[in-house]
C-alpha cells in the first residue's frame, strides 16, 4: 500500500507532516516526489534528479550535514532509472528561500561541493529519516534552470511529473519484491 500525502511547501510544512507520519502513523518509508531546479547546464529541464546526497544551504560547509537516502531505496531507483528515463544521480541543496536575487551567488558553496540541483525539502527529509530510523528518497522532476532562466510552463508541469511518479512507484514496488 502507497499513500500519498501532499505536504505543501518547503520545510516547515514537510516537517509537520513528516514527523506526524513517521512518529505517529508509523511510516517506515518515505519518497519524495516533486520540483527542483538546475544548478548547472548538464541538468536539463524535464530531467530527473535522484538526489544522492542533500544538504540545507546553511550548512552545505559541515560534511556531516550532508544526509543520505535509504542505500537500497537509492540503488534500486537508479538502476530503474538507468533503463531509458533521462535521469541523474546528483547531491542537492535545500533552501527555505526560493526567490533569490542571485541564485547563483546563493548556491555557489553547494555548487562547488558537487551540488547540481536545489530544491526545499529533500534534506529534511533525509534529516527526519534517520532521526527516526526510517527510509527516505528523493526523486525530483526539474521545472527551472537558475543558469539559464528557462522554465517549463506551468501548463505542462503537471504532465511532466508522470516519470518521476512512476519511477517512484516502481522503486517502491521492487523494492518490495
Amino acid at each position: 500500500p502507497v499513500s500519498v500525502q501532499a505536504t505543501g511547501i518547503g520545510r516547515p510544512s514537510l516537517s509537520i507532516y513528516v514527523h506526524e507520519l513517521l512518529t505517529v502513523f508509523g511510516v517506515r518509508t518515505i519518497v519524495r516526489v516533486g520540483s527542483c531546479g538546475s544548478l548547472d547546464d548538464c541538468v536539463g529541464l524535464r530531467s530527473l534528479v535522484i538526489a544522492e546526497a542533500a544538504a540545507m544551504d546553511f550548512e552545505v560547509e559541515n560534511a556531516d550535514a550532508w544526509r543520505r537516502p535509504d542505500p537500497a531505496l537509492y540503488e534500486t531507483a537508479a538502476m530503474l532509472a538507468g533503463s531509458g528515463v533521462r535521469s541523474r544521480a546528483y547531491p542537492m541543496v535545500s533552501s527555505d528561500v526560493f526567490y533569490h536575487g542571485d541564485p547563483l551567488g546563493r548556491f555557489a558553496g553547494a555548487r562547488a561541493r558537487g551540488a547540481l540541483a536545489c530544491d526545499m525539502e529533500t534534506a529534511s527529509i533525509y534529516g527526519m529519516a534517520a532521526r527516526f530510523g526510517a527510509r527516505a528518497l528523493s526523486i525530483c522532476t526539474v521545472v527551472d534552470s537558475l543558469v539559464t532562466g528557462e522554465a517549463i510552463d506551468r501548463s505542462e508541469r503537471q504532465a511532466v511529473f508522470g516519470p518521476m511518479a512512476e519511477l517512484a512507484l516502481e522503486t517502491l514496488v521492487t523494492d518490495r519484491d
